[in-house]
């Protein structure tokens, strides 16, 4: 997907950028400064002797990175808090103290850190949307977390040599509901589940059955499928792809 590799992309950028600040900063400071290296090293030596100016001189920026590549909610929450850190420590900064020793935060500390903001925002815009706009502000802002849709998939269990087609009626981050094409729906707990996103990329995840919806004596049951051992490109592709659902969605209103 194109969203994807452009997406994966700028992370990968940022988390690059996160890691290498330390060593970007010691060349930043000897520009600055023009002194031979053994001085520009004794001097960052000599004050990032204590723990807090070592944490945030050497530890901080590749943690985030760290944080950044993993994808998952946890690191993400790390990610926020060592981000919102880092703006505070520029917001808070004295004159001529460590790390920069000039009157101001050096300026491309202050842009890597506005894009730094910007990329945060992207990343947690759906837990908002979800958490937020949706619960207080449904009645001026639709944000759900589920689209409503209707296209064909087909499921991969075990001891069935041919897959099962079902009709997907909504989609989300974390699952589907799906009503069967067939009229006996076999009983299964978990499996795979293969469809095409909007642009007609292939995509295939792991799921385990969440709910059955309806009547035993209902042939036609609905199941609620939940996503499994989802890994970072396929989280992403999956929000990318019920992201753009909802956005042919509101173009057909």
């Amino acid at each position: 997907m194109k969203k994807f590799d452009a997406l994966a992309r700028t992370i990968y950028l940022i988390a690059a950028l996160l890691i290498m600040e330390p060593a970007l900063k010691v060349l930043f400071f000897k520009a600055q400064t023009g002194m031979g290296w053994d001085v520009v090293w004794s001097n960052i030596v000599d004050n990032s002797h204590s723990f807090s100016r070592f944490f945030m001189f050497w530890v901080i920026s590749p943690l985030a990175g760290v944080f950044l590549l993993t994808f998952s909610r946890l690191a993400y929450l790390l990610y926020l808090g060592l981000s919102l850190f880092r703006v505070y420590s520029l917001l808070t900064y004295i004159p001529f103290s460590w790390p920069f020793f000039t009157e101001t935060p050096h300026p491309l500390a202050i842009v890597f850190e506005l894009l730094n903001f910007v990329l945060m925002g992207y990343l947690f815009y759906p837990y908002v949307q979800r958490f937020v706009l949706s619960r207080y502000l449904r009645n001026i802002w639709d944000a759900r977390g589920r689209v409503e849709c209707n296209f064909n998939a087909y499921f991969f269990v075990k001891d069935r040599p041919q897959p099962i087609e079902v009709l997907v009626l909504n989609i989300s981050s974390g699952g589907m509901r799906i009503k069967a094409k067939q009229e006996e729906l076999p009983d299964f707990k978990d499996g795979k589940i293969a469809f095409s996103d909007p642009s007609g990329e292939p995509l295939c995840f792991d799921f385990k059955v969440a709910a059955r919806i309806g009547q035993k004596e209902n042939p036609t049951i609905d199941l609620g499928i939940e996503f499994v051992n989802l890994s970072p490109r396929e989280k992403m592709n999956l929000r990318l792809s019920y992201s753009e659902l909802y956005r042919l969605q509101e173009a057909e209103v």
